[in-house]
């Protein structure tokens, strides 16, 4: 298990365990992903069809425009999902997400 960022308009930002795999990142934006790179290893996860399906803005996102929800994890050096820990959070929280 692995912890990640999730971020839904309307709602609260929080910090879920999900499994390995594309699959709950899938389940969490409700279709088929988008990747970001936030850099520093961060990795944001969108739904790829949030325009075209005229998703809401998400108004947790401080870098730019996000419609619908989102994931934020982070990759290893080997470019699979290691989730993050309190001081990634921390990171995240003070540097993507608008509060």
């Amino acid at each position: 298990m692995q912890k990640v960022l999730v971020a839904i308009p309307g709602d609260e930002v929080w910090i879920q365990e999900v499994t390995a795999g594309t699959k709950p990142f899938r389940e969490l934006v409700g279709g088929p992903l988008d990747c970001i790179q936030l850099g520093g290893g961060f990795i944001l996860y969108c739904n790829q069809d949030g325009s075209m399906k005229d998703l809401p803005v998400n108004p947790h996102f401080a870098q730019g425009i996000i419609k619908g929800p989102f994931v934020i994890t982070k990759t290893e050096q080997e470019g699979k999902d290691a989730g993050l820990d309190e001081e990634d959070v921390q990171f995240v929280m003070k540097t993507f997400i608008r509060t």
